[in-house]
């Protein structure tokens, strides 16, 4: 089997061929083409160190090289516009290179990701990648606790490729990363968002958590979440444990990262906030508000960047409302809280939460409802951000006012006016009304 090759690969190929170098195409791509399907990127590894890489892709040629700043020994080559990741042969250990493509590849994560292809040798595959291809297997190449030792992170990529591929982990590897789950918190965070945004984008989500769970990682990651399994919140309402309804809600909602994320996080305090009634109802009240503070600090800890932290809180923290004589200002208020680029998350969030619950008895056409005349607003282009508003810091500033965190409290006022108001979104209005409350 011949690979068809692009051209722009192609030709970094043959310049480190005709300069004497050894390279090859491997790890994903070979894999994608193995399972017949376009490859995403295109990588390269050769003997060439990244200095004398650096040299050889001169811009002379039309090319462009820089090295990985987070990757050491990859060197990021740019020609025709493309960008190509080329990583020197290396050892096991840290910091180290190596002349031998087996070697390298013996340290790549998975047998399905250690194959290595050129024109001129054809399939290099020391450890039946392409066996294990065929055969759906995750499988360590040589003994998966040196794997895991070097990089803790394939714990947690495993569980994702699973999801991904349909691919089955190998009975070893499993075992393995039970014995090792405690390295996964000190994996590269970088890292660990990057495998947990991936699984939560998987067509069934649950079923990886539920595998963290299994393997023990879940606890390690959020042992927050942990409680809730089996935890019985004695409601009429409620057919589910926490988890299970969780899960539920999960599988319900679209592949977005922040819906998803909210869903996994939207009830992880109920535990914490459980009372019962004098007729043995139980009650869970105000733990869309502790949940939300709580996943705020889940978040922070795995990595997440604030934007997407901000984002999901919001989703989780306004979960549960009800919309019961919604005022436009009240709709307003709420496309402001929430975020013009988000609300549509918050009812996608709280019509998922309904199906997880069969007998919650709630209606969703007040939530479509409530989501018509959202739409009705945000049509309208009025002023919800404190972007939208006539003014912004630097006029502040040259007002007289000075630079600080007062600047946005002075817009966060202004903002409240307009939302009341829209007809007062003008730049001298706006500067009158904050010469009345507040001093250069």
């Amino acid at each position: 089997m011949n690979i068809n090759i692009p051209a722009n690969v192609e030709t970094i190929l043959d310049k480190l061929h005709h300069s004497n170098y050894k390279a090859y195409i491997y790890g994903a791509c070979i894999r994608d083409i193995q399972l017949g399907k376009e490859p995403i990127n295109w990588d390269i590894c050769t003997n060439a160190l990244s200095s004398d890489l650096i040299v050889l892709f001169d811009e002379k040629d039309g090319f462009t090289s820089l090295p990985a700043l987070k990757e050491y020994g990859t060197t990021i080559v740019i020609y025709n516009g493309e960008s190509y990741r080329i990583s020197t042969f290396k050892t096991g250990e840290a910091r180290r290179f190596s002349d031998k493509l087996e070697e390298d590849l013996l340290h790549n994560d998975f047998t399905i990701n250690s194959i290595a292809y050129n024109h001129q040798e054809g399939f290099i595959d020391p450890y039946n990648g392409i066996e294990d291809i065929k055969q759906k297997i995750i499988k360590c190449a040589g003994q998966p606790l040196d794997r895991i030792n070097e990089d803790g992170v394939r714990m947690l990529r495993a569980v994702r490729f699973e999801a991904q591929l349909g691919f089955s982990i190998d009975q070893s590897l499993l075992e393995t990363v039970s014995l090792l789950k405690d390295k996964i918190i000190s994996a590269d965070p970088e890292k660990i968002v990057s495998e947990l945004t991936q699984i939560l984008l998987s067509e069934k989500p649950s079923k990886s958590i539920r595998r963290l769970l299994e393997l023990g990682m879940l606890e390690q990651l959020i042992p927050e979440m942990i409680p809730t399994i089996g935890f019985d919140v004695h409601s009429s309402y409620h057919d589910k444990d926490v988890f299970e309804h969780t899960m539920a809600v999960l599988d319900y909602c679209m592949p977005n990262l922040v819906l998803r994320l909210a869903a996994l996080l939207h009830d992880i305090d109920k535990p914490n906030c459980l009372t019962i009634d004098a007729d043995g109802e139980g009650h869970c009240y105000g733990h869309a508000s502790t949940s939300s503070d709580l996943s705020r600090t889940i978040l922070s800890r795995l990595g997440f960047d604030s934007h997407t932290t901000d984002s999901v809180c919001a989703l989780i923290k306004e979960h549960m409302n009800n919309y019961e004589s919604i005022s436009e200002l009240s709709i307003k208020r709420l496309i402001r809280r929430i975020g013009p680029d988000n609300i549509d998350n918050l009812f996608d969030l709280q019509l998922a939460n309904i199906k997880g619950s069969e007998l919650s008895g709630k209606d969703s056409s007040r939530i479509n409802n409530i989501r018509n005349k959202c739409w009705e607003v945000l049509s309208r282009k009025e002023p919800l951000t404190t972007k939208d508003l006539d003014i912004d810091g630097y006029d502040l500033i040259a007002a007289a006012y000075s630079p600080g965190t007062q600047i946005g409290e002075m817009l966060e006022y202004l903002l409240d006016k307009v939302i009341d108001n829209p007809a007062l979104n003008r730049k001298d209005i706006l500067l009158e009304l904050l010469q009345k409350n507040f001093r250069p």
